[in-house]
């Protein structure tokens, strides 16, 4: 209940296009309901009565117009329900990456990369089903089998109600079967998200690992976890495919029973034949939409399985409750600048979930026109001491400061702003030079970009 009131909340922004796909949905269901009455009507008089087809040609056009609108109104639904997707996996995978990178290298230094990346893309594509599917069809499966019975039980009250102590038996299976189902999924993802990560480290180490000889041996270790995540995806089908089959069998067997009490009152005169008919012709559109429910089911616990992760990183705190500190401050430049002297007193740092710190009781001057290099054996500290510096982190005990103003009391991006720092391993964008230079001040004129070129020696 709660991931599917996050995911009313995702679909705010695009209420109207929902909106429009529950409205065609629903006027499907009701002229469904009209194309049944005008089918009844037409072969009654025809083969009854003994009209002629001239007789009936305003009804048979008439038909012919309402078919034409429940393919019109399919379709709209079907546009909209996919405009609405395309929104919410767009504005979900831009607030997943900002959440990501505001985290910082302290949350994905305990997280493994690959498991982010299949977060970020396979696990946000997972929600298109559910918003282009299973979500508009929730709630047409309330509407439509709710119209029918409204016309139903007027005409027909024993019918009305064989509908409706029939209709409930199949969302009680599909919950029935949709626990396993949902056990077996979120088993399923998490074993994606290990492949993923194990696959994505594997590239990162193909060097290291064809220098050491050991290539062979880790595509065996790949083979295996695809294998686990092969069966895990085969257990979810197998219950997918028995849950279809059970919901098919339980649709069928109520319209049967429908079928059965009318067939007999028709047979005795408790009926007549026009009566009869239309109720036989919605029988089996009252059940479509909670067949369909079924049918899309696993789409929803997919996307809710993969939308619990989604979350969690949404969820995360990030280190140091930066936001808040920042809040209320000013963000124009920074007036220190340029300071004289930044000063680290006494840091001290520990990552989350260790105990071993990684840097400690840490005191050093940095003078304006120095060039300081941090030198130490891998894990010593060096990039924890830059991450305080930029601020990813905020240390445990001791400070920062710039010309004796704490760091931790300036606005973030303004600091930021600041300063230019080069990984270990430089990347380049698929873009132009440009635009990778552009990456650290987006706004530059071509005359500053200019004096970057000449100052990096690019010209």
């Amino acid at each position: 209940m709660k991931v599917t009131s996050r995911f009313l909340t995702l679909a705010r922004d695009s209420r109207f296009a929902l909106g429009v796909a529950i409205l065609s949905g629903l006027l499907t269901g009701l002229l469904t309901i009209g194309q049944a009455a005008g089918l009844s009507r037409i072969i009654n008089g025809v083969l009854l009565l003994g009209q002629e087809i001239k007789d009936v040609a305003g009804l048979l056009q008439l038909l012919f117009l309402i078919v034409l609108l429940r393919a019109f109104l399919a379709w709209g639904s079907e546009v909209s329900a996919t405009a609405v997707a395309i929104r919410v996996k767009s504005d979900l995978r831009k607030r997943l990456f900002d959440k990501i990178l505001r985290l910082g290298p302290a949350y994905t230094r305990s997280e493994r990369t690959g498991e982010l990346v299949n977060a970020a893309i396979q696990g946000v594509e997972l929600l298109d089903s559910y918003f282009s599917q299973y979500l508009p069809q929730l709630f047409i499966a309330a509407l439509v089998p709710l119209s029918i019975l409204i016309v139903v039980f007027p005409r027909d009250s024993l019918s009305g109600f064989v509908l409706l102590l029939t209709a409930p038996l199949i969302p009680v299976f599909m919950v029935l079967i949709g626990k396993t189902a949902e056990k077996l999924t979120k088993r399923q993802w998490e074993t994606l998200g290990l492949l993923s990560a194990h696959f994505l480290d594997s590239l990162q180490g193909l060097t290291t690992l064809k220098e050491l000889g050991r290539s062979r041996e880790h595509v065996n270790s790949i083979s295996e976890a695809g294998n686990r995540f092969r069966d895990r995806t085969l257990s979810v089908l197998r219950v997918t495919f028995l849950s279809a089959l059970t919901l098919e069998l339980v649709s069928t067997l109520s319209t049967a029973v429908v079928a059965v009490e009318v067939g007999l009152r028709l047979l005795y005169g408790h009926l007549v034949f026009q009566q009869a008919f239309f109720l036989l012709l919605l029988a089996p559109e009252f059940y479509l939409p909670l067949r369909m429910l079924g049918l899309r089911f696993h789409a929803g616990i997919s996307g809710a399985t993969a939308a619990r992760r989604i979350f969690e990183i949404l969820d995360a705190p990030i280190s140091g409750d930066q936001e808040l500190r920042v809040k209320d401050r000013d963000s124009n430049p920074i007036s220190l600048f340029p300071a004289s002297m930044i000063a680290f007193e006494h840091l001290s740092y520990t990552y989350p979930g260790e105990t071993v710190p990684a840097l400690q009781d840490i005191s050093l001057e940095i003078r304006a026109g120095e060039h300081v290099a941090m030198v130490g054996l891998s894990g010593a500290g060096k990039s924890t001491l830059a991450g305080l510096l930029l601020r990813f982190f905020q240390p445990d005990s001791g400070r920062i400061t710039i010309d004796n103003e704490p760091l931790a009391e300036m606005p973030l991006e303004s600091w930021r702003s600041l300063i230019a720092w080069v990984p270990q391993d430089p990347y380049l964008f698929h873009d132009s030079i440009v635009a990778n230079l552009r990456l650290a001040m987006p706004e530059a004129s071509d005359e500053q970009l200019a004096v970057a070129v000449r100052v990096a020696h690019l010209d």
